[in-house]
């Protein structure tokens, strides 16, 4: 019965919803010696959080930290305004290229072919000229992965 009690309280603890009784009580069912096979691959997870607990900080370490944390208290300053800097300037690119492009545009679009004989024919050459960029530059770098092929052969056969 305590098995599903656990289970249920397990539920809980993922969706972040348990009372520190709860954990406690999470915490205290895995570090006896009897867990449900069920929930015996939990152990390894609640036996790390305890362990954990238990890490102490070097004599010192809190003052140390909070001195140069302190020292640096201008540099996260200049950092800060150096952040909303870069914020605002985003923000004004944003909303200039929002003007820009609502004020330039119109719904209306303007057909550049009044016959659809000559607009087919106007894309097919335009597309015969991507293809051929295209190819060119497929056989380019075919060329280059044989003479990296090559190169890379050569190094092996120093090996």
């Amino acid at each position: 019965m305590e098995h599903e009690e656990i289970k249920a309280l397990l539920e809980k603890y993922w969706a972040a919803e348990t009372t520190l009784e709860e954990e406690k009580r999470i915490a205290a069912y895995f570090q006896r010696g009897e867990v449900d096979p069920v929930l015996e691959p939990y152990r390894a997870f609640f036996d790390y959080i305890e362990e954990e607990t238990t890490v102490v900080a070097p004599e010192g370490f809190e003052e140390r930290m909070l001195e140069r944390l302190g020292a640096g208290k201008g540099n996260v300053v200049r950092q800060l305004r150096v952040g909303y800097a870069a914020a605002a300037a985003i923000l004004v690119c944003i909303i200039s290229l929002f003007l820009v492009v609502k004020t330039s545009g119109g719904d209306e679009i303007i057909d550049t072919y009044d016959d659809p004989e000559k607009a087919l024919a106007a894309v097919q050459r335009a597309l015969m000229v991507a293809s051929k960029h295209m190819n060119e530059g497929e056989k380019m770098t075919e060329k280059n992965m044989n003479r990296l092929n090559n190169n890379f052969n050569a190094y092996e056969q120093l090996k």
